[in-house]
This record gives C-alpha cells, structure tokens and sequence, in this order.
C-alpha cells in the first residue's frame, strides 16, 4: 500500500518540473540561476485491482506544497525540489506532515526523505532529464515491491523539460513519446497571450489514455497552472493479475486560494434564479471598522491536514459583506504562555461568507505548517495563533452588458462576462470568470429566467472524461472558478441587460491585530471575549424547530389566548415566554379521585421530533395537558377546565447595573442582589431565562453558557440557575452585552377559565368491523 503511495506522490512531485516553456516565439525552459518558485499540487488517484482474493478499488488522495531552486551549472539546469508539506489520505488513514503519523521508523524515513529534497538536472541544449538524486533514500521503500523512483525516472511524461522548441501560434503541435503502456501524447497550443501559452495535452492507444491542460508562462516556461489525466494500467510490480489507475494531478501558483477537491466538484446542481433589482442597493451602506472588527480573537481547531482559523465579524449584515475585503498576514504560533513557537505558518486560503442559517457573517483562514523536523513537538505545544487582519476597500458597478444574438463579451480587470448563442434564439449562455480581486456576481436584472450551475465544464474534453475532472479542467484552463448561466428571454432580446461587477482594490483601510486560541482555552479562560454570538432563542439560530416554525402552535396576545385540541383526546395551550412567566396555567377535572391528578405542564417538543435544545430556549411554550407524572397525555371522557392566571401583562424594563469591559461576564451579585442564593438555589435555568435576558447590541436575546465542557449537551429546561454561576460569583453570555433587562408585570391581572369536553372513548368493536 505504501508504495502505492509512494507511487502517486512521487509522480506528482515532477510534474511541475514537466511543464517547462520558453520566450515569447518558442517554448523552452529559461530558469534565471537562484530562481525560487512554490506550488501546490493535488493528486486524486483511483486504484481498481484484480487478483486471486477478488477485486477491490482504492483511492488516494495527496497535496503537497512544492519548493525549487535553481542553480545554473555549466551544461544542465540543476533544480532542487523540496515538499514543505505534504498530506496523503488512503482508505488505512492518512499521512500528514505535520502529524505524527504513528508509524515509528517507517514515517521517519518520509520525514527523512523530503526534508532532504531531490535534485533533477536537465540538459540545457536539449532539455533531457540526466541525472535525479534522492539525497536521503530510504531502504525499506523497495520493499514495497514497487520501485516508485524507477517507475518516474523511466517515465518520459513526468521528467522536466519534455516541450522543447514548439512554436507560439494556435494549432502548433509537438509529440512527445512516453514509455508504454502510456500512449504518444500530443501537445498542442490552443491560446497564447503576452503572458502565458495554453496547451492541450492529449493521446490515447489500447491501454492507456491522456487528457489535460498545461498552461505555461511565455518567457520563462515555468508552470503557471496544469490538470492531467491519465488513465493507464498499473505499473509494473504491483502483485495483482489485472489493474488499472486513473490518476488527476494539478498544479497551481503559490497565490492560488481556491485547492482543488474533485468529490466538491462531482456536484453541480443547477438552480433556477430571478432578477435581482439592483437599484435597491446602496453604496454608502458599509460596515464600519467597529463593526468589521468588533472581535479580538477568532478561533482556531486542526482538522482534515490542516489549520483552520475563524473570525466573526458580529455587527457586519450580508448586504455590507461586499464592503469589505479581508486579508491576513503575520501568522505567528504561540504556547500556553504566549511566547512564539518556531513554526512556519503558510496560509493557503481565505475567504469571507455570511452563513445564512444563523444570519452572521464570518472569515475563515486555512493555514499549513511547513517543514519536517520540530514541527510535530511544536505543534503539540500549540494554543494560539497571533495574526493582522487587514480590511481592503472594495467597490461594485452596475455593467449594461451587450445582448447581441451571435454573442458578446466584456473584460473588466481580468474578470469576464461571455455571452454565447445556443440552438434555440432566446436563450443564451453566460459564462462569469473571476480573479482574486475582480469578479461578477451570479446575479443578473432584465432576463425572463436564468438557471445557475455552481461551476462549468471544459467543453472540449472527451467523452471518458468524467464531470468532476471536466470541471477541473475548466478551471485550470481559465484560472478561476467559473459559472454558468442559462438565460431565458421570452420576448424580444433586449438590447443591454444588467450586471453587478466588484472589484477589491489596493487600497488598504484599516488592520487588526488578533489572537485564535484553540476551543479548550475558549472554553476555560473567561477573559477572552466570546468569538462568536450565541442566541438564545432556536429561531435566532435559524435550527430546525418545530416549536418555532409550525403554525400547528401558534401565541397570541392574552386577550386572545385559548387551549387548542386539533380535534384529538389532546389539550394545548401556547404562550410567549413572557407571558408564561408573569402567568400560571392549571387545569381542574371531573376525574376520579383515585385517578393521577392532571396538570398543565410545558411540552418542550410537542410535536415529538426531538428537536436538539441544548442552550437554546423555544420562542413559544407549550402547555399541554397531562398526568403530573407526564405518562398519559391522550384522554376520553373527561371534562376539565384550563385556567390562566396572570399577574399582569408582561413588559421588559432595563436594569441598572454596569457593565465592565468583560461584558459578557456578569456577577450575580449586582444583578439578584447579595441576597440571591436564598431565592434561587433550586431556581430552573428556563425560568430565569424567561424573567432576565441579555442583549447584545443588535438586540438579540444572548444564550447562558455552563461553567464547565459540557456546553454543546445543555438543557436549560431540566438544568438549575446555580449550575451556571461560576465559584467567583458570575454568569457567562455567550457574546458582548449591551444591556440586560428584566421582566416585569403591569397593568391589571388577567384571569381566564376555558371548559373543555375530550371525546368519548372510541368503539373498537366497531371499528375492527368495519375493516
């Protein structure tokens, strides 16, 4: 399996050294002597076997970060390639620089291996690969019953500098004969600019298969980015009778923010959009600085090979996300006691979104630690990192772009909108292509109709290849993630439709420095301010909540209040949480006397989904009549009457209490008086939550966190008060407050009594009969 593995990574890591151009009339490889240049590569590989024990299929995946250097000798091009990070994930687990792996002296000798690099030394004149060295080759690697070096050295395709002397100019050919089973594979320029040159890669023969896209730089010949897909059988060595490998490895600049992951590429659901009224927008609505920044720490977590960091910007709405561009620099890891640990932190991508099931809008940042030697231990000593976030100025612009009927097209900045025909005359396809710091939305104004798809597919690949490779190749060939969109024009075409274009500018605003600590250190050190706002309510979170969305339960004003049956042996009765706190609800029956008493008492899921609750409160509660040990809830028979007692009706009233610069810690003292522990001892979470509430500055009731880790699996309904009072006397809020205030009741009391009959007790005899 290893060396499988080995295989696939080590294809991989002369890949890039393979895309080698030249000057502006002929592609050749001109590297200047010291020249250093970092990529990042992505491997997918596809296993299938067949051997005496059946057949199986694997799947490997591997990214790496590349660096090489160059040194300019007398006859040869001598290039050093070092990986600073690698990450292999394979169906028995993973491999992760950066991780100890647990492998003993089998992970060591990876280790080993790439922090000592490779060097490949090519032939000026004529661009042969003479000489590869592995200067630290471990042995246990050719026991694997696959030599991977071998198989590379002896693979025309993977060594460097195999385009020499083909001409710049659409149509171009050169072939290149690789070693079988692998097919001659021709290249052949599709588009060239001042910058770079395109070459389509393609060859195919009886066992094997070639598709991709190179795209080179036109004066130096390095790489710029490049998608290869080969489809082959395996390589000599393995121990089975019968097998193939599809390999999908890309390479991108240093710079590229957006990784490539073909499985998030498998899926494209197209879906229909509607015209967007851009007159409705407003430039001058941009969050402010306070609000982009109100947070001095994010939070970090390692998951999936690397390090992931967010930062909530609390006060900032989806409209004002698109004023503002945020970008990070100075990533310095500490320990436990602030003092910087010796890690290289590469950030590999960010970006921001608003997330619009709990309507907050945030920056997350994914870093990966470089090297091979320390980092494992440094890592481990890890509790934060210390970063500058800075704030760009960004602007938009309403576009009339060109409806014609053979097509049409604009550039803005390098982000571009082609229109192109289609069999039937009113509908057209949109294509959007973007840079990192020009785009256009995915929304238009002046269309009948439009169908969005995520992303588009290379319209020149073959037949073999499948849609998520297809999208990949697209994407490598424009060097941004395009959309597609499908526009409907049911009348006359007209002659401009809308367009909203954004651009980010160098323009750098304003900066922060901030700390992410990792969630333990969130969880125990109270003086950290919350990262992140925690509602009270299910609907404020946007969760799926019955009590919340179902009309089946719905609260209305005292006055209007009544029990509800739904025509079942059933009695409910909803409130706000407001009213159930400043009223009490009983019931009376013609019971029994021997019978359990029957009570009013809260349903906190009355529809029975099991609706996750943890630290969150219903918006409506729930009476629903029941037998006061809450085991039958259905009667027939009986008679009872619901009465509603209430002291007033509810009003909040703010309280008079300071809140320091941890706002979001509360001593108890000052808010229920020195006195409070004889009141509220055995004092429900849900209770008091219903009588206090703490606001933030938008108005959101805030959440109670637990003085302990249990924060995810909190039931406020069966938790008490004292269980979320810290020793020092003080209650968490899960974000800044701006105000805490109180419920009280005003005005006359309220009283209300409703009889209710529940029907007789079904005729099953009859029943079975009738079936």
């Amino acid at each position: 399996m290893l060396g499988r593995l080995s295989f696939v990574a080590f294809s991989a890591l002369l890949v890039v050294a393979c895309s080698e151009s030249g000057p502006p009339t002929t592609l050749s490889f001109k590297p200047e002597d010291g020249e250093q240049r970092r990529y990042q590569l992505y491997s997918d590989t596809n296993i299938k076997v067949e051997s005496s024990y059946g057949k199986r299929s694997e799947k490997l995946k591997t990214m790496m970060l590349l660096d090489y250097e160059v040194s300019d000798k007398s006859d040869v091009y001598s290039i050093r390639m070092k990986p600073q990070f690698m990450r292999m994930e394979f169906p028995q687990g993973d491999f992760t620089s950066f991780e100890d792996d647990g492998r003993g002296s089998s992970g060591d000798s990876i280790r080993k291996m790439m922090d000592a690099g490779f060097t490949v030394d090519i032939d000026k004149d004529t661009s042969a690969m003479v000489d590869f060295i592995i200067h630290e080759e471990p042995e246990d690697f050719r026991k694997q019953g696959l030599d991977p070096l071998q198989e590379i050295l002896n693979d025309e395709f993977g060594r460097p500098g195999f385009i020499t002397g083909l001409k710049v100019e659409k149509g171009a050919t050169q072939v290149v004969e690789l070693k079988s089973p692998l097919p001659k594979i021709t290249f052949t320029v599709e588009d060239f600019t001042d910058s770079t040159v395109t070459l389509s890669a393609a060859g195919e023969n009886d066992e094997a298969r070639v598709f991709g896209y190179v795209i080179l730089e036109r004066a130096t010949g390095w790489t710029e980015r490049l998608t290869m897909i080969m489809d082959m059988p395996l390589p000599e060595g393995v121990p089975a009778s019968n097998g193939s490998m599809r390999m999908v490895t890309s390479i991108f600049p240093e710079d590229w923010l957006y990784g490539q992951d073909l499985e998030y590429l498998r899926y494209s659901e197209p879906f229909e959009i509607d015209n967007t009224d851009f007159s409705e927008l407003n430039p001058n609505d941009k969050a402010s600085d306070a609000e982009v920044f109100a947070n001095d720490a994010g939070q970090l977590e390692l998951y999936g090979g690397r390090i992931s960091m967010r930062y909530i910007h609390p006060g900032v709405s989806f409209e004002q996300m698109g004023s503002m561009s945020i970008k990070v620099k100075e990533l310095i890891g500490k320990d436990s006691d602030g003092n910087p640990l010796d890690i290289d932190l590469y950030e590999s991508a960010i970006f921001t979104y608003t997330d619009m099931n709990n309507e907050k809008t945030e920056t997350t940042i994914h870093a990966l630690p470089l090297g091979w030697t320390d980092v494992v231990d440094n890592l481990g000593k890890m509790t934060s990192i210390e970063a500058t976030l800075e704030r760009y100025e960004t602007s938009f612009e309403i576009v009339d772009f060109p409806i014609e009927k053979d097509g049409s097209s604009i550039d803005m900045e390098g982000a571009k909108a082609i229109l192109v025909p289609t069999e039937d005359d009113n509908v057209f396809e949109l294509t959007l292509t973007s840079t990192n710091d020009a785009y256009f939305d995915s929304q238009v104004n002046g269309v009948s109709g439009a169908v969005l798809s995520t992303f588009s597919k290379d319209e020149s690949s073959p037949q073999w290849v499948s849609d998520a490779e297809s999208r990949a190749l697209a994407i490598t060939k424009s060097g941004s993630y395009s959309v597609k969109m499908r526009l409907n024009f049911e009348d006359e075409l007209p002659e401009t439709i809308e367009l909203k274009f954004n651009h980010i500018t160098d323009n750098k605003i304003s900066e922060k420095k901030v700390t992410f600590y990792d969630e333990e250190t969130l969880r125990s050190d109270t003086t950290i301010a919350p990262v992140d706002t925690v509602p009270l309510f299910k609907s404020d979170a946007r969760e799926v909540s019955v009590n919340d969305q179902d009309l089946k339960f719905s609260s209305s004003k005292l006055e209007e209040v009544e029990p509800v049956s739904f025509d079942l042996p059933q009695l409910y009765l909803t409130l706000t949480p407001e009213q159930s706190a400043v009223c009490q609800v009983s019931v009376t029956s013609n019971r029994d006397d021997n019978k359990t008493d029957l009570v009013m008492k809260e349903n906190p899921d009355p529809n029975g989904r099991n609706v996750l609750s943890s630290l969150k409160m219903p918006k409506k509660v729930v009476y629903q009549l029941m037998t006061e040990d809450g085991v039958q809830r259905f009667f027939y028979d009986t008679e009872v009457k619901v009465e509603l007692d209430c002291d007033g009706h509810p009003e909040w009233q703010q309280v008079d209490i300071e809140l320091g610069e941890q706002s979001w810690m509360i001593p108890v003292d000052a808010l229920l008086g020195e006195d409070w522990k004889e009141r509220e001892t055995e004092t429900a979470m849900s209770d008091f939550l219903r009588k206090y509430r703490f606001l933030n500055a938008s108005g959101k009731a805030l959440a109670v966190l637990p003085q302990d880790d249990e924060r995810y699996s909190v039931d406020y309904l069966n938790s008490e008060f004292i269980d979320f009072v810290s020793d020092e006397g003080f209650l968490r809020i899960g974000g800044r407050v701006h105000k805490v205030e109180k419920l009280v009741a005003k005005g006359e009391p309220v009283k209300k009594e409703w009889p209710h009959q529940l029907p007789p007790m079904p005729d099953f005899e009859s029943l079975q009969e009738a079936n």
